[in-house]
């Protein structure tokens, strides 16, 4: 890492003089391994040191650091060559990769074009690639790991029965996908941990942020995933939540901003006051299944409690359309504020009798509220199961709870003018591209609770994006801690069909 620090230095030291200097960064080589992938560029007359940096399914908005990075100072058989090991890629995989090299004296820098792992060459291409020469791999291929989640013979239709499905998934199924099949079933008898990851990240200091620690371990009772937050004394009793070091660095599963979503040094003053004050886990199918269209079917039973909310979420698998702001969407099937009671200033109720659901695009908070649809009963949606499905196609979204429908979107999200890559894909873009289910639980944060909320008894108290709006989250822990007597997210089962 000190490396990558020094070349980081050079670059900005060097890097007008490299430009004049006639150099220019050779493309780099990817090879497929048994078990991960070589990058690599031939040796030159003056080059000192190579660096590479590779993103998976996330583009590099600038020169920093990616999720797998190395250093070189010396070529091995004419060749600055770096084995990138324990990284099983995936059919519908894309490598992002830009490399630093100093020659000579001065440094020099070159991004990539994309590299699709089905257009690469060799005997390690992944289950699911058509063929060596296949140009442009297509999101129905399937992952490098067993096929799991494949329905079994008895949920295929029968022969000269399939009406032939415009969903794709990925791992992809040995057969044809037939309109209504049942594709991903899971009933939580037990936590399948090939199946669901879990997430361990600090979310990012964004418009977007919540209150929240990602990490700790979803349990599985009584045929139910439960997913429960703790207060951070829980989490680590032997570090102070203010003035404190945290580093998740092994365990981290942040691509984003690595240094920030993994490692957290708290100051007492300023957004990094205090550690985030709850932990919650947070598990999705981002390394075992993903889906274009179909119908999502969650039976859960979301939290009771001030400021907790479910996160039943459809998230991009590929951030194709960009990475910040939700410019490659977010889909969330269903969400209803843990709050017994909670008033907008003008009067509405937006507690947990209001069923929320609709695509995120904004992370801010009214924005995203005003295209979502919507319900009101005369009961929290936490006191009983429901089940929450969404009905996604081409052409619409639509949304359902316990089979009656409440609310539906048709395609057009690129007329909103939030993003002017979505006009170059399909009418239902961004939502057009292959998406992986996300089950958990968040607190707080800016992008679900706008200002100036009152509960029964008190008022919201934190400001959005107020420097120290998590501190003041946290110093009113008596208000909302004791509204707590339900928290957890419980989920009976998720399943998956194609339309």
């Amino acid at each position: 890492m000190h490396g990558l620090a020094t070349i980081g230095v050079l670059l900005l030291l060097w890097t007008k003089i490299g430009h004049g200097e006639g150099y220019k960064v050779p493309t780099a080589k990817v090879e497929l391994l048994a078990n991960g992938f070589r990058v690599s560029i031939p040796d030159e007359t003056g080059v000192r040191l190579v660096a590479f940096n590779v993103n998976r399914n996330r583009n590099f908005t600038s020169f920093t650091q990616g999720q797998y990075s190395t250093r070189l100072v010396e070529p091995k058989n004419n060749r600055w060559s770096h084995d990138f090991l324990s990284v099983p890629l995936r059919a519908h995989d894309v490598l992002y990769i830009w490399t630093s090299v100093q020659h000579e004296r001065a440094i020099f820098q070159d991004l990539e074009q994309p590299i699709y792992v089905c257009t690469l060459t060799g005997a390690n291409l992944p289950k699911g690639c058509s063929s060596p020469e296949q140009e442009e791999p297509t999101e129905s291929n399937s992952l490098n790991t067993e096929d799991t989640n494949a329905p079994s013979s008895s949920e295929r239709a029968e022969p000269g029965a399939c009406e032939p499905s415009s969903t794709t998934i990925s791992p992809a199924p040995s057969s044809p996908i037939c309109k209504g099949q049942l594709l991903f079933h899971e009933t939580f008898e037990q936590l399948n941990e090939s199946r669901w990851m879990h997430e361990v990240r600090i979310p990012l200091d964004t418009k977007d942020a919540e209150f929240v620690l990602y990490d700790g371990r979803a349990r599985v009772q009584n045929g139910n995933l439960v997913i429960e937050p703790i207060l951070w004394s829980s989490y680590r009793p032997d570090l102070s939540i203010s003035n404190s070091r945290l580093d998740l660095s092994e365990r981290c599963t942040g691509t984003q901003n690595r240094q920030k979503e993994c490692m957290l040094h708290t100051s007492g003053s300023g957004p990094s006051a205090i550690m985030p004050p709850i932990v919650a886990p947070r598990v999705s199918t981002k390394e075992s299944f993903a889906i274009k269209y179909g119908r999502i079917e969650i039976r859960a039973k979301v939290p009771k409690g001030d400021w907790l909310v479910p996160l039943l979420l459809l998230e991009p698998l590929t951030e194709w359309y960009g990475q910040t702001g939700y410019e490659s969407g977010q889909l969330r099937v269903a969400m209803a504020r843990g709050n017994s009671k909670l008033r907008m200033p003008h009067g509405k109720l937006v507690d947990g009798r209001s069923l929320y659901a609709g695509p995120v695009l904004s992370t801010d908070a009214l924005q995203r509220e005003d295209i979502w649809v919507s319900q009101r009963r005369n009961i929290h949606f936490g006191d009983d199961f429901h089940t929450y499905s969404l009905d996604w196609s081409s052409k619409r979204l639509r949304f359902s709870v316990d089979g009656q429908v409440y609310g539906e979107m048709l395609s057009g999200f690129a007329e909103l003018d939030l993003n002017t890559r979505w006009k170059r894909g399909g009418p239902m873009a961004p939502f057009d591209r292959m998406f992986y289910i996300t089950l958990g639980l968040s607190v707080g944060g800016f992008g679900d609770f706008v200002d100036n909320l009152r509960t029964a008894t008190y008022e919201k108290p934190w400001m959005n994006y107020h420097p120290q709006a998590k501190l003041h989250f946290f110093e009113a822990k008596d208000h909302w801690l004791p509204s707590w007597k339900q928290p957890s997210l419980l989920v009976d089962y998720v399943r998956v069909y194609a339309n």
